[in-house]
């Protein structure tokens, strides 16, 4: 047994090495990874027949004016994988190939669909977006969801998700009923860390927070190179945070049941509630108020709306604070459908987080297209055992 795990091992780090390292020749890679050139060239030959990686005649001939080596490259279309991101307003479903390109996407209105069995939906949905692409199932590795609640890991249940209204719901082991392959299940904001790793500011730092902001707000993070996940899966649950002690002893407007403090003043539909409140409700309709026109409205100079978004930002920046002195991560990268307008006010929250705070943090929005799409298909990676397995 002992050989044979080694040879997985070397098997598993030759791909790596072909897969972050584009263009190198057998010898190129045994001398990189200290392994020998015979085991190296059989572990290749094995690669190439799985359809892992490609092989090429390179340009030009070696230095010793020998024949051309051939230069080996990943193969990122050996296989497929399905992201999922389940959001309080819709469902966004993605194909990705082994380099987390978005092949194609499709999304789902979730409130239309949370009492009309919305797991059957989105797979449903799936299955609709394979066929449209004229995928197989077979050339599906596996399915990684994220979902807007606490949500245990190992079992793949999700214990509590208010905007779904999801408790105890064992996903995992539904969708793998419907989609006949295996599937990984982790909290949203985990979820989208996770493509700021695999695609952002992960490349370069190995301590950040994913912050996002949508129905409410969430915070992943990546501690020493991992993700943190806590005791009880709830670690980065921020929404419950309280940045105003006054405001909290009063009731407070929670946007769905279950939601907490800071989700009632930073999340999307908190900033609609708000202003109506300031225009009198009675002539007004919630629809015609999304958060994005009323930082629009605040960047034009409209009075209340300005008041609404400088309560906003006051909230979120008192909330940076408080995560950011607890653990000193190296930047804060805010993400969500709310993140979208925010760029214009860095600075204000920047300011302010620098008036109460020592600490040096680089706070930025996301750059990374579908983030949250592309941390679902990294979760597979990460969580499958598979020879991708990061």
């Amino acid at each position: 047994m002992h050989g044979n795990t080694t040879k997985q091992l070397n098997k598993r780090k030759v791909l790596h090495y072909i897969q972050n390292n584009e263009g190198h020749s057998r010898s190129d890679i045994a001398s990189a990874l200290k392994i020998s050139k015979p085991t190296v060239s059989n572990i290749v030959d094995e690669l190439l027949e799985e359809g892992w990686i490609r092989e090429k005649e390179s340009e030009k001939a070696s230095s010793s004016g020998g024949r051309k080596p051939f230069q080996i490259s990943f193969n990122e279309n050996a296989t497929y994988i399905v992201g999922i991101d389940i959001g309080g307003t819709s469902v966004e479903i993605a194909i990705l190939n082994l380099s987390g390109d978005v092949l194609s996407k499709t999304n789902l209105d979730t409130q239309a669909n949370v009492d009309n069995d919305l797991i059957k939906q989105i797979a449903d949905r799936v299955h609709h977006l394979l066929d449209e692409n004229e995928f197989e199932m077979e050339q599906i590795m596996g399915v990684g969801i994220g979902v807007p609640g606490i949500t245990d890991v190992e079992n793949g249940i999700v214990l509590d998700a208010p905007t779904v209204n999801w408790r105890d719901v064992p996903l995992q082991a539904e969708m793998e009923k419907l989609l006949h392959c295996p599937v990984y299940v982790d909290n949203d904001v985990n979820v989208a860390a996770l493509g700021e790793w695999w695609k952002g500011a992960g490349k370069t730092d190995d301590n950040f927070l994913m912050i996002t902001l949508g129905s409410g707000v969430g915070c992943g993070l990546i501690i020493n190179g991992d993700l943190y996940r806590g005791a009880t899966y709830a670690a980065g649950e921020i929404g419950y945070m309280v940045t105003d002690k006054n405001a909290a002893e009063k009731e407070y407007d929670q946007t769905f049941p279950g939601y907490g403090f800071l989700d009632s003043h930073v999340g999307g539909p908190s900033i609609t509630k708000r202003m109506l409140r300031h225009l009198g409700e009675a002539e007004q309709k919630s629809e015609d108020w999304s958060a994005e026109k009323i930082f629009e409205m605040a960047m034009d100079g409209d009075a209340t709306a300005k008041k609404v978004i400088e309560d906003f930002l006051s909230h979120l920046s008192y909330g940076l604070i408080n995560v950011i002195t607890i653990l000193n991560p190296q930047q804060v990268i805010l993400g969500g459908g709310v993140s979208r307008s925010l760029d214009h006010f860095l600075p204000h929250i920047i300011e302010t987080i620098q008036k109460h705070l020592p600490i040096h943090t680089n706070i930025s929005v996301t750059k990374v297209e579908d983030v949250s799409l592309i941390g679902a298909g990294y979760l597979l990676l990460k969580e499958h055992d598979s020879i991708l397995k990061v």
